[in-house]
């Protein structure tokens, strides 16, 4: 059985593993820092951090392997007084010479902030056994943090924004820093990747304030900025069905895409709802048919699983994920399709 849910204490060995096969900077493969987002999602779940500092961790189990072989998250606003949310904005230049009849279109990159920032979700990553896995396990952990946003829609802003894993040239390097932030910073990737997880002021105080020219950069450079990773792909092609579109940001690390949308505009979040759950229980494979993300809040906690919608929509809720869920007939759940 496949169950999302807030991550809890216990599940912080699985998180380093997990993590160690993205690294990135919502969620590295650091064990202290992991300790403390995980205590900090517990928080946030129970109510105790305000909305603009909440940040809530989910992690996928495999209740039969008895570990954790997913996650993602839901920051409830990157960009805050005393902590500002940076990115580079990629605009153009058109210059033209008539006398030698040659027209040049340049890309400039700008690096920007702002203490009332939006919603990120982000820090997806699935183990690759899992990847074609029947219940769709990357659209589950997705499509579980919109679910979250739905039901308590006032705790999130009105704009939200994910930020898409760029190309690299080897573990630790990327194109974009190597020629651009560390030639202003001294730093190497690596580097400045752990010292943003916890503190950006860096970026401010030594990134130029003026447009730079990607002209001056490499082909290879230029060709890389705002490219998705292989990797990413499939994420980012999820966002794209429920409403997201590419914006003209990059991250000023690695130069990966940001994607946005408003937030009522979000097709998982406009579609979710709420119903008493039937009290007949069924079969539920999960082949074929329209599949969705069941969510229950119970004396289990929160917890979501994927199951079948019959031809009304109604959920077919086996008695195993029942169990599972900690809900019985006329309990109230929620429902939201896969895209």
């Amino acid at each position: 059985m496949l169950i999302c849910r807030p991550a809890a204490t216990g599940d912080l060995s699985d998180l380093v593993v997990l993590a160690d096969q993205l690294d990135s900077v919502n969620l590295p493969a650091d064990p202290d820092f992991l300790a403390d987002r995980i205590e900090h999602s517990v928080r946030s779940f129970a109510g105790e951090s305000s909305d603009s500092e909440a940040i809530y961790l989910l992690v996928l189990e495999d209740t039969e392997a008895g570990r954790c072989v997913g996650t993602s998250c839901v920051i409830g606003k990157t960009g805050r007084p005393g902590v500002p949310f940076y990115w580079l904005e990629v605009s153009t230049e058109e210059r033209r010479s008539p006398d030698l009849d040659r027209r040049f279109v340049h890309t400039k990159l700008r690096l920007r902030s702002t203490e009332d920032g939006p919603t990120e979700v982000g820090g997806l990553i699935l183990e690759p056994a899992y990847r074609r896995h029947p219940e769709r396990c990357g659209k589950a952990l997705s499509i579980a943090r919109f679910a979250l946003i739905s039901s308590c829609p006032e705790r999130f802003e009105q704009q939200v924004i994910a930020e898409m894993l760029s190309p690299f040239v080897a573990p630790g390097r990327n194109l974009l820093w190597d020629a651009f932030g560390a030639r202003f910073t001294g730093l190497s990737y690596r580097e400045a990747d752990r010292l943003s997880a916890r503190n950006k002021q860096f970026i401010a105080d030594l990134f130029p304030r003026d447009p730079v020219y990607a002209t001056l950069f490499p082909e290879n450079v230029r060709d890389a900025i705002g490219q998705t990773h292989e990797a990413a792909r499939a994420a980012a092609r999820i966002l794209e069905k429920i409403g997201f579109h590419p914006l003209d940001q990059v991250d000023p690390f690695d130069g990966g895409p940001y994607f946005g949308a408003a937030r009522d505009a979000i097709r998982s979040v406009r579609e979710r709802r709420e119903l008493v759950l039937p009290g007949t229980p069924m079969s539920s494979t999960t082949d074929g048919g329209v599949l969705a993300l069941l969510t229950a809040e119970s004396k289990l906690g929160l917890r979501s699983t994927v199951v079948p919608l019959d031809e009304g929509g109604s959920p077919n809720v086996s008695p195993a994920h029942r169990e599972a869920l900690g809900v019985t007939a006329g309990d109230r759940v929620s429902i939201t399709p896969l895209p």
